[in-house]
């Protein structure tokens, strides 16, 4: 069996459509995760992911971004959170944000950690987080962090959200309460409309250039007029015009 058509029949068996990523990337997890099994070859993997539920589930998370961090960029945040916070809550009365592809939450309790601290009442923002993984969406609701993922926290609200347990720490229930968790795939699910912010932060890397432009058009078209989408650090739009975008900041995009 070649690449191809393994790649082709575990698409199906994952529901997920791994030709949307680049090829380099997904041949390098799948032969590291074949390794770490003693898997010789692409027909005896496909047989462990028809026979092994478990399996399954590990090669979903394995091929899946599943890597965050709190604050991760910080001088994205301070932007966000001086300047562009201010500016969509005088001009609304609520305001909808939605972290896509959001692995173990890190980047929705961030911007819900931000919001408390600017005093903004809960009941004027929506925080939805969505992921096409459901053991990370189950790891986000826990709100259980290694301190790998709180090492750009600032000490003053590590010391007011988070308390320190055996080796982890567990998150402020208030903070956790402030963000809905939901599975959705970003290429095939529709998308929730009228959102004033969007973030989808070092996704863009793992897919190929049709992907990539499929998926700015759908999430330019689920902002409102004046929307803001939030990318990584490393990606950025060469003709951001083409979906109705204007570059207003690093990494920060406005809808026309």
């Amino acid at each position: 069996m070649d690449f191809l058509e393994f790649q082709n029949k575990v698409s199906n068996k994952i529901n997920v459509d791994l030709s949307s990523y680049k090829r380099n990337r997904v041949e390098r997890r799948i032969n590291n995760l074949m390794k770490k099994h003693n898997l010789s070859d692409y027909r005896s993997c496909l047989e462990k992911l028809n026979t092994s539920h478990d399996f399954q589930e590990e090669f979903l998370e394995h091929m899946t971004i599943n890597t965050s961090e709190f604050y991760r960029n910080p001088k994205n945040y301070e932007y966000l959170q001086d300047k562009l916070f201010p500016e969509l809550f005088a001009n609304k009365s609520k305001i909808k944000i939605w972290s896509a592809a959001s692995s173990n939450g890190c980047e929705a309790y961030t911007l819900a950690i931000i919001l408390n601290e600017l005093g903004i009442d809960p009941s004027k923002y929506q925080i939805k987080a969505t992921d096409i993984d459901p053991a990370i969406l189950q790891e986000a609701r826990a709100g259980k962090y290694k301190e790998n993922s709180l090492k750009k926290v600032p000490e003053k609200v590590l010391n007011k959200y988070f308390t320190k347990k055996d080796d982890y720490y567990q998150l402020d229930r208030k903070i956790m309460s402030r963000v809905q968790f939901g599975r959705l795939d970003l290429l095939k699910d529709r998308y929730d409309t009228n959102i004033d912010l969007i973030l989808c932060r070092n996704v863009f890397i793992y897919f190929t250039k049709e992907i990539k432009d499929q998926l700015t058009k759908k999430l330019s078209n689920s902002l409102v007029n004046g929307g803001i989408l939030f990318l990584g650090n490393t990606e950025y739009l060469l003709k951001p015009e083409e979906f109705n975008l204007n570059k207003i900041y690093n990494s920060f995009y406005r809808r026309k």
